[in-house]
Parts: structure tokens; C-alpha cells; sequence
């Protein structure tokens, strides 16, 4: 019959070994989320990706909700990060259609120094999306914006920003999640 403490010590042991595991499978980003579920969508988290928080001293208007995606290597407590995907999303109190508002959204991104080099209108999931692309000289990034509002008055604006060196070979990252995009309609 064995003693009570080499059971205790086998059962330390043990202990001890499944912590080890367990906290080494974490850290290589075996627990870390596959998708995200946001205020009435849905998106899956791109290979080599991961969520972090807001933004350090950002600010977002009430009642925004905010969500972004950058590179698992990117260290977002040093510094901002280069690359990003980013989703706003907005409960408005009124009906709004994305057709009518979208050129004052562009006249907008011209008077902040913005030249804008592309737009156009698609659908994503069957919601349709006003879309452009601009360079950034503030930060000098080339930005992609997707901007929609869902028959449930949702506006969200979907924005994958990236220096211009990097812009094409990250994108495809964001084509992934973009293509993931599913509205879910809840009563809120």
C-alpha cells in the first residue's frame, strides 16, 4: 500500500507537469481565439493574427464598439502597431443608408490630406458596402475601408491599415477576415 505523502507527491508532480503544459501551449497561441463575435456580426481571426485591446489614450465616441486584429509578432505595449484590421461598430438611433452618406465620408478623408486612390461599392454578406482606399500621410499608410449599415440600423466600418511597403502582402489577411463577415440580427 503506498504512503499517503508519495500519493500527495505524485499528485504534486503531476500537478506541476499539466501547469508547465498547459502554459507553454498558451503561450505558443494554442488557447487563443479563432473568431470574434461582435455586436451583431461575426468575422474569423486571420492565420498569424490575434485580437488585442483598444488602443492606449484612443478615445472612441459613446456607444462605439471597437475590436482590433494585428500580427501574432507585433508587441502593442511598446509601441502602435504598423499593420492593423480594425471593426467600429454603432447602434444608430436613426435609419441611415451608406449610399447617401458615403460622399460626405470621402469629402471628409480629402480634407484631412488624404489622397484617396480608389472606391467603389460591393456586398458583403449581403449588406451593401462603400469601400475605398487613401493614403494615410500622417501616418504613412495605405488604408482600406469597407463602411456599412445593416437593415437594423448597425453601422460598422471595417479598416485594414498598412505601411506602403507592406500593404499587399498583409492584405491577404484581411481579404480572409473581410470574406468571413456574417451579420447576426439580434433585438437590441
Amino acid at each position: 500500500m503506498e504512503q499517503p505523502s508519495t500519493k500527495v507527491t505524485r499528485a504534486l508532480i503531476i500537478f506541476v507537469i499539466a501547469v508547465a503544459i498547459i502554459s507553454n501551449m498558451s503561450s505558443s497561441g494554442f488557447f487563443e481565439p479563432r473568431d470574434h463575435k461582435g455586436k451583431g456580426y461575426y468575422v474569423k481571426i486571420p492565420e498569424g493574427w490575434k485580437k488585442v485591446r483598444q488602443q492606449k489614450g484612443v478615445v472612441y465616441p459613446e456607444g462605439v464598439e471597437v475590436v482590433m486584429f494585428v500580427p501574432k509578432e507585433t508587441n502593442v505595449k511598446s509601441k502602435e502597431p504598423d499593420a492593423y484590421i480594425s471593426i467600429f461598430s454603432k447602434k444608430l438611433s436613426t435609419p441611415v443608408w451608406i449610399q447617401d452618406e458615403f460622399p460626405e465620408i470621402l469629402a471628409s478623408i480629402a480634407r484631412g490630406g488624404n489622397k484617396i486612390m480608389d472606391k467603389g461599392e460591393i456586398k458583403l454578406d449581403d449588406v451593401i458596402s462603400e469601400w475605398l482606399v487613401y493614403h494615410d500621410k500622417k501616418a504613412d499608410a495605405l488604408v482600406l475601408e469597407f463602411y456599412m449599415v445593416t437593415d437594423n440600423n448597425m453601422f460598422y466600418k471595417m479598416q485594414y491599415l498598412a505601411p506602403p511597403d507592406q500593404f499587399n502582402q498583409m492584405r491577404r489577411s484581411f481579404e480572409e477576415l473581410k470574406d468571413s463577415l456574417r451579420f447576426r440580427f439580434a433585438l437590441y
